[in-house]
């Protein structure tokens, strides 16, 4: 049998425990729920972490990734266009994994009650906010966007908050149509923020 390398078997306890935190919540993932969600022994998970803390601290900055810009954008593509299709494939990509975000909210309070933790919240919600404003800019370079009115970092905070209200609503509804019409609804405003084209 192959040996996996640490990075991969890193991996497999960060979605492991992912899965466990979101179904049971924070009291049900012990080191012993999770390592049984990820089929591999208990001293494998000693082996890659410290603690169930540090594993805590490696997931939240595993689901806090923003994904990038995906294709070129097409030449006669609008901000509205691009706004659209951002957006709708964020919402794409949230609907494949819903429960890692049962999980970031369970981390995130976790994380505001445990003092060797409490500063993981802002700094993944400064990480969100430094890589949508890449995005942001990117998107605003392609488009030949000229004198913005808003700032990338206020536009990527209205994004963010976006963002977050869609999954917040979606959770408590499950109502996946309703969301894809907010967002038809949303989606002007936020091209607006972005700019104008030349």
């Amino acid at each position: 049998m192959t040996r996996k390398p640490a990075s991969v078997r890193r991996q497999d306890l960060v979605e492991a425990g992912l899965r466990v935190i979101a179904r049971e919540g924070m009291h049900g993932a012990t080191v012993r729920a999770i390592v049984a969600e990820a089929g591999v022994p208990l001293a494998t998970f000693h082996y890659i972490f410290a603690s169930r803390d540090e594993m805590i601290g490696a997931a939240y900055a595993y689901i806090s990734e923003v994904p990038g810009t995906g294709a070129a954008l097409p030449e006669d593509a609008s901000v509205e266009d691009v706004v659209r299709a951002s957006f709708l494939r964020w919402f794409e990509r949230f609907l494949e994994h819903p429960e890692y975000e049962l999980a970031i909210m369970e981390i995130m309070a976790y994380c505001s009650r445990t003092p060797s933790l409490a500063h993981l919240p802002g700094k993944v919600q400064e990480h969100y906010l430094e890589a949508l404003g890449e995005l942001l800019d990117h998107v605003r370079e392609q488009l030949g966007v000229t004198a913005p009115a808003i700032p990338t970092r206020e536009v990527a905070t209205l994004v963010l908050h976006a963002t977050d209200g869609l999954t917040y609503a979606w959770l408590r509804t499950r109502d996946s149509e309703a969301s894809r019409r907010w967002i038809e609804a949303v989606v002007p405003m936020l091209a607006a923020a972005l700019g104008d084209e030349r």
